[in-house]
């Protein structure tokens, strides 16, 4: 197979040079003109800005042919990318660029005082001149070392500090295999992203299907499910990429015509975070012939453990197994390794992995890449156990653990069980301080319905789980708070949780 992204386009644009590579609205762009536009951006980017080999470009991420078509150039020319999230306020675009100095900042708004190219106006001189046919000099493809950093992408979202995860040439080669293998695309497959293309999902998603000669649809994120629809039947897309809050949403809104709509896809892979229980179960029920897969991944590794929603209904509440090619192991508080085979709290450990996969490190960061990679294994903040058959099933993130007077409790198996009430839309458990002892759960709601009987809930709880387990105390809420990725912003909660307090 090819070593590169770059060395995959070039060989599609020679043998399959008229299908469609990127989807986007009314725009098509093949797979002989992405090729095409990505040697003449990388020539416009060279020979007019000075970008060459190791230097960093920081692209604005937005959902359109521009941003795979930059990413594509800058990776021709052995430089490395920086994506940026498009909906970054201009601090946070000042921050990321001061930390990580790239040589140019690719983006539709110049920011002031920073070295900026205008995104479109770039990416329309160099499509307009493809389609006149213009003749220009082809700068030779030196394929990099598998030890060179190709990418840095950034773990957290619009606001704090930021943290770059440096990929190489080889993790990428990894990740977007094992993503290939945990999900099953195929090259006749059309995959609708509709997400940022600066996070790692949806980054690994859009590289996977390029490098394998797919064809990539992008949308504008998940407002109506209605543009879901269309870009379905538009392209004739047979798969999609998704995060869990989003496909509840559209669940909701498609109501009846769910299974007509999102049953002509082949397979649907939601990843950054886990889908709830009752999700699962549905998708199960209501998607017979579309393989769905739940996927656990990370900045760090890219997606490393999946789940086939439709082939194991007996293993809904596990992250799924690991893929092959990712080592994964369970050490106990000071590192060493432990069974974890029970699905007991106290005998659960921290995941750790190892592979091709894992990142080079943090960029300028050394005390948190050594906090990180240790003796050649990546840490994970998350408590994990296996069952019998391998399959990895999370207890929640260690700070999110409660201690209830010494019994730990998992946020997650409260959630999953809260969840099967059906009076309740969606739910997220913390733990808060309690004088007697040290921590309680308490859960926050949203309702289904305008009427929510607490009394009953407290029953059906009672019914399932230790008393320990149990909050003691609900609060409702219109929606959960959720970061820029829509995953759980539990540090909200908390928040919210002592601003009620007072």
């Amino acid at each position: 197979m090819y070593s590169t992204i770059v060395e995959a386009v070039m060989a599609h644009g020679e043998k399959m040079p008229d299908k469609v590579a990127v989807g986007c609205q009314n725009t098509r762009v093949t797979y002989g003109q992405l090729c095409r536009q990505m040697k003449l951006m990388a020539g416009k980017l060279a020979r007019e800005y000075g970008v060459s080999r190791g230097d960093f470009v920081m692209i604005q991420g937005v959902s359109r042919p521009d941003y795979i078509v930059a990413w594509l150039a800058v990776q021709y020319l052995g430089a490395v990318s920086v994506p940026a999230d498009k909906q970054a306020k201009e601090e946070n675009i000042v921050d990321v660029y001061h930390y990580a100095k790239p040589k140019l900042l690719l983006i539709d708004t110049p920011v002031p005082d920073l070295n900026c190219v205008c995104l479109e106006s770039l990416y329309k001189s160099v499509a307009t001149a493809e389609q006149d046919g213009a003749v220009f000099q082809e700068l030779p493809y030196v394929a990099p070392e598998a030890s060179a950093v190709a990418e840095i992408l950034f773990t957290t979202g619009t606001t704090g500090k930021p943290k770059g995860t440096m990929l190489t040439i080889g993790n990428i080669y990894a990740i977007l295999h094992n993503n290939q293998k945990g999900v099953g695309l195929q090259e006749d497959d059309c995959v609708l992203i509709p997400l940022p293309l600066n996070h790692s999902l949806g980054m690994r998603e859009m590289r996977m299907a390029i490098y394998f000669g797919a064809c990539v649809v992008l949308q504008n994120g998940v407002t109506f499910a209605k543009e879901i629809d269309n870009n379905i039947t538009e392209f004739h897309c047979t798969a999609m990429v998704i995060v869990p809050a989003s496909m509840e949403l559209i669940y909701r809104q498609m109501r009846r015509h769910f299974p007509r709509i999102m049953g002509q896809l082949r397979y649907i892979e939601v990843g950054a975070g886990s889908l709830g229980y009752d999700m699962k179960k549905k998708l199960a029920a209501e998607l017979p012939d579309t393989r769905v897969v739940n996927t656990w991944g990370s900045t760090e590794t890219g997606g490393v453990i999946f789940l086939n929603v439709s082939e194991r209904p007996d293993k809904l509440t596990a992250l799924g197994k690991p893929v092959d090619g990712a080592e994964l192991k369970i050490v106990d508080q000071e590192g060493r390794d432990i069974t974890a085979s029970a699905r007991d709290i106290d005998s659960a450990g921290r995941m750790i992995l190892r592979g091709d996969m894992q990142m080079a490190g943090y960029y300028n960061m050394p005390q948190a890449t050594a906090d990180t990679l240790v003796d050649g294994w990546l840490y994970t903040n998350d408590i994990v156990f296996l069952d019998e058959d391998g399959y990895v099933y999370m207890l929640g993130r260690a700070d999110d653990i409660i201690n209830v007077g010494g019994e730990k409790v998992s946020p997650i198996e409260v959630e999953n069980i809260a969840q099967e009430f059906e009076e309740i839309r969606e739910c997220a458990c913390i733990g808060v301080k309690d004088a007697t002892l040290g921590q309680v759960p308490v859960l926050y709601v949203v309702p289904e319905y305008e009427e929510f009987h607490s009394d009953l809930l407290i029953r059906f709880l009672a019914e399932r789980m230790e008393k320990y387990k149990l909050p003691q105390k609900f609060f409702k809420l219109p929606e959960l708070p959720r970061n820029r990725m829509q995953k759980l912003d539990r540090k909200a909660l908390y928040q919210i949780w002592q601003d009620e307090q007072g």
